[in-house]
């Protein structure tokens, strides 16, 4: 069913064929600069195709039973021949990603604008007069895709669901939304009153035994994003099959949506659903609107964190001497360190007092910043905030300063740097996700692989997964150990899928890595005896491990890095240098003529692939700093390898250099408008009078790779 004779959409057919012309225009000047880019003839066609994508997804918009507010600003956005937020709206539908859906609460690319339009939605909620469209995370977005999930879980015959959310702008509001959804089709709903972080809403679906979860979050994304992750029984991300039956019911159901739920003011402080048969999670209390009960969930929640500590005494000994630091980011993340920390009797603990509030503008950061714990501009941040508030003595007092994302699942470490090592790193250092893994790893099997009493006595039994992109540094820890190490694509849902089929085979999983600061550890969970925590990354088991580690080093008068230099003097392990770089370096890919930059770039990737076969074919390799390209390899899920032309792998391309552990990889993000280089190169014969010489010629060695890659991607 369709309004094509309402109001609104009769003033829009009678504009559209003269915006139609300035859109045209508009479209042409973004295309113009990359015209070379193409044959003439594929030119002209992205243009139309491009212009009439737009087109049908304004129409259908216009034409749709939506509220005819929505309408109307469309129309006022027209007569103020605001192109650019007229395209960023409307130019795609937001796509069903591994584990939900992530977009921009605003559209415009104006800064000043971008700004005042998260004000209004700050202050107004769903009555905010700002541009919606498909291609924006909205009120109405948000209704279909949870009408479509609402018809999976019918016919699935599910009957509970979990819904919690992060500090964001509207989180609360899109969370009250979504309940109200369920409630009206007779769900049973466990609701998070106040924020919680994504761990905790995973481990409330295993807990309560719900057949859903559904956490409002953007994670990492900048400030202007939301959107919201599904979490399934088994408190993981859902499997490739679920996503395809969910991204069915949502992009293929013809039944219309009724959005008469849309007249509840879901920003008010006394707002009440439209049914009392919900279960409220208060301060982490589980109630019922007229019952109140005293279940304590945050406390079930660390109490399973705290029995995945393998040296009790060690942390009962050596916590309260121990000094660390920690920011929540003006996320989710402060109530569980805290209430952690004080689990473990941590006596000094520093909390950057600017970040500890729940702050949906996070206002340290720029509006294009995204907020990953495994970028080294957010790690900037975080020391400068921390200088700024205790000094730099107070600073060089800490064993490490961590934070974790938004909604908590990563976290983040920081550390002083030993003056000997310091002409290579600079005072302090953003400990990589692959080195903390590395300790992580090395930590477990070092110590209680022998313990006849310990869960991982049977290494037969063991394994890890860790996304492709993580360091092979695992790799070979594990094959030192001689336990199994499997490579995953990047993100939880795909690693999570590799844990369950292990399952089958009576394995217990002791560790899942993502390079991008994403860590779990999950056991087997086919036997409550060996059920170990959620099938999803959490950062604040994250953090309780390197608790632990760090009071495991004060035991042996040692420091983070003399574990680590201990691993990389094994020479069957050696060390793995890695480097990343992001494109852009600040900000991301977005708006027309930077989004065909972003494809230029990988296609110019893609003809360095064909380049590099070819010459490997004819035994007259490319070099790069020197070293031959031996091998090149696509690396493909099959989900997205049309976002950006055919055959373009969304996984990404990787260049060998000559071996298997030294490589280039190159691929596209899958959250956020960006791109990325990683870099792999491995040195062994690490010794402890070489150590410093060895890690600055690696270190350097990967940069100038990084360099010279982005020469022959031909990157401005």
């Amino acid at each position: 069913m369709s309004y094509q004779n309402n109001e609104s959409y009769l003033k829009y057919k009678k504009l559209l064929n003269n915006f139609k012309i300035d859109l045209q225009s508009f479209i042409n000047k973004e295309f113009e600069s990359y015209s070379s880019d193409y044959p003439q003839n594929n030119f002209e066609l992205k243009k139309i195709i491009f212009l009439n994508q737009t087109l049908s997804n304004l129409d259908n918009w216009m034409k749709s039973t939506i509220p005819e507010k929505y309408k109307e600003i469309v129309i006022k956005t027209i007569f103020q021949k605001k192109w650019s937020n007229l395209i960023e709206a409307f130019k795609q539908d937001l796509a069903f990603g591994t584990s939900g859906i992530r977009g921009k609460l605003v559209v415009s690319l104006d800064e000043n604008e971008c700004t005042n339009d998260l004000k209004s939605l700050y202050k107004f909620g769903f009555q905010s007069d700002i541009l919606r469209g498909t291609n924006s995370f909205n009120e109405i977005t948000v209704m279909k895709n949870i009408f479509g999930l609402i018809n999976y879980m019918k016919k699935k015959q599910f009957s509970k669901i979990i819904i919690g959310h992060d500090s964001r702008i509207c989180s609360k509001s899109f969370s009250r939304l979504i309940a109200n959804m369920f409630l009206k089709n007779n769900f049973d709903v466990v609701f998070f009153q106040h924020i919680n972080s994504l761990p905790e809403l995973s481990f409330a679906v295993t807990h309560f035994k719900a057949d859903m979860g559904i956490e409002i979050t953007a994670s990492h994304n900048d400030k202007r994003y939301n959107g919201y992750k599904l979490i399934t029984q088994d408190g993981s991300p859902p499997t490739s099959t679920i996503r395809e039956e969910i991204s069915n019911e949502i992009f293929y159901n013809t039944s219309n949506i009724s959005y008469e739920l849309l007249s509840f003011d879901y920003n008010d402080k006394n707002f009440n659903f439209i049914s009392n048969d919900v279960f409220i999670i208060d301060n982490f209390s589980l109630s019922n609107l007229n019952d109140n009960s005293n279940s304590i969930l945050i406390d079930k929640y660390l109490e399973q964190i705290s029995n995945l500590v393998f040296n009790q005494e060690v942390v009962k000994k050596y916590a309260p001497s121990i000094s660390i630091g920690y920011s929540a980011l003006h996320g989710t993340g402060f109530l569980p360190v805290s209430k952690l920390s004080e689990k473990y009797n941590i006596e000094k603990i520093k909390y950057i007092a600017k970040m500890v509030k729940p702050d949906s503008f996070f206002p340290l950061f720029e509006s294009k910043q995204i907020l990953d714990p495994s970028d080294f501009l957010t790690s900037n941040v975080i020391f400068d905030s921390f200088i700024e508030q205790y000094g730099k003595i107070e600073f060089e007092k800490l064993d490490f300063l961590c934070y974790t994302d938004p909604d908590a699942d990563r976290l983040g470490i920081i550390i002083n740097v030993p003056k000997n090592e310091q002409s290579v790193y600079g005072s302090w250092k953003l400990l990589k996700a692959n080195d903390v893994w590395a300790l992580f790893l090395w930590y477990i099997l070092e110590n209680f692989l022998n313990d006849k009493k310990s869960k991982f006595s049977n290494h037969e039994k063991l394994f890890v997964v860790k996304s492709f992109v993580t360091s092979d540094l695992l790799q070979y820890i594990s094959k030192k150990y001689e336990i199994e190490c499997i490579d995953g694509k990047v993100g939880f849902s795909d690693l999570s899928t590799i844990v369950r089929k292990k399952w089958e085979e009576n394995k217990l999983n002791i560790g899942m890595f993502e390079e991008s600061c994403g860590f779990g550890i999950s056991g087997n969970f086919k036997n409550d005896l060996t059920k170990l925590h959620i099938l999803e990354k959490d950062g604040i088991l994250s953090l309780s491990l390197m608790i632990e580690i760090l009071c495991y080093a004060k035991s042996k008068n040692l420091s983070l890095t003399d574990l680590l230099n201990k691993i990389y003097f094994n020479n069957e392990i050696g060390y793995f240098a890695t480097h990343r770089k992001e494109l852009p370096e600040h900000g991301v890919f977005e708006g027309v003529s930077n989004e065909l930059h972003q494809e230029k770039i990988l296609k110019n990737v893609e003809n360095l692939f064909s380049k590099a076969n070819e010459k490997i074919k004819n035994n007259e390799p490319l070099l790069i700093c020197g070293i031959p390209i031996s091998k090149v390899e696509k690396f493909s899920t099959g989900r997205y390898d049309l976002k950006f032309w055919k055959n373009f792998p969304d996984e990404g391309i990787r260049f060998f250099l000559n071996s298997n552990t030294n490589h280039i990889t190159i691929r596209s993000s899958g959250t956020e408008p960006k791109l990325r280089i990683f870099i792999q190169y491995r040195i062994t014969d690490v010794k402890e009078n070489n150590v410093v010489e060895k890690k600055l010629s690696a270190e350097n060695f990967t940069k100038k790779l990084s360099d010279e890659i982005e020469k022959l991607i031909k990157i401005n």
